[in-house]
């Protein structure tokens, strides 16, 4: 999440980076647009600018997992899973994944739904079958609707997903 994002800024309660390989302490701002994008769209403010999200006085943690490039190891991901848990998020968003099931991944989501979070992850961006995190079983898996309430062509699809919602064209910070 950009951290000085007027949208968001004010909901922003803190943030961590574990990317290339464990915490890598408060360097989290974003520096590909993809999460200060999916924030907005939960929480940006009522502020009279840019947009409003769906929630607008929610607040806010960073999680770097992935690089500008959109790109990170399935091990930062699983690490900002367990810190999210161990530090009292309610809710984890990932948009993320591949399809590439690992041991230690579901693990973490597991160790996280144990302790109360609610993992919500998109299914994918390839049309075909639901990739991970999205496709274990303690995590909801999201597919994109375009406007006319259809799956978006490159939304994942199977009998995995369990939510869909608007996810072409969306408005966002």
């Amino acid at each position: 999440i950009k951290k000085d994002h007027p949208d968001l800024v004010d909901n922003i309660k803190g943030g961590v980076s574990f990317l290339g390989g464990g915490l890598q302490g408060e360097d989290w701002n974003d520096d590909s647009g993809h999460g200060t994008h999916v924030a907005g769209i939960v929480s940006a403010r009522d502020n009279t600018i840019g947009v409003v999200g769906v929630a607008p006085e929610t607040d806010l943690y960073a999680v770097k997992v992935l690089g500008a490039d959109g790109k990170g190891s399935l091990i930062d991901v699983a690490l900002g899973i367990y810190w999210a848990a161990d530090n009292g998020m309610r809710v984890a968003n990932m948009s993320l994944g591949c399809d590439c099931d690992a041991s230690y991944l579901r693990d973490a989501v597991d160790y996280a739904f144990q302790r109360g979070v609610v993992l919500v992850a998109a299914t994918g961006n390839t049309g075909g079958a639901v990739g991970y995190p999205a496709a274990y079983d303690s995590v909801i898996a999201g597919s994109a609707t375009n406007n006319d309430d259809s799956l978006a062509f490159f939304s994942s699809r199977g009998p995995k997903v369990e939510v869909a919602a608007p996810g072409v064209n969306i408005n966002s910070t």
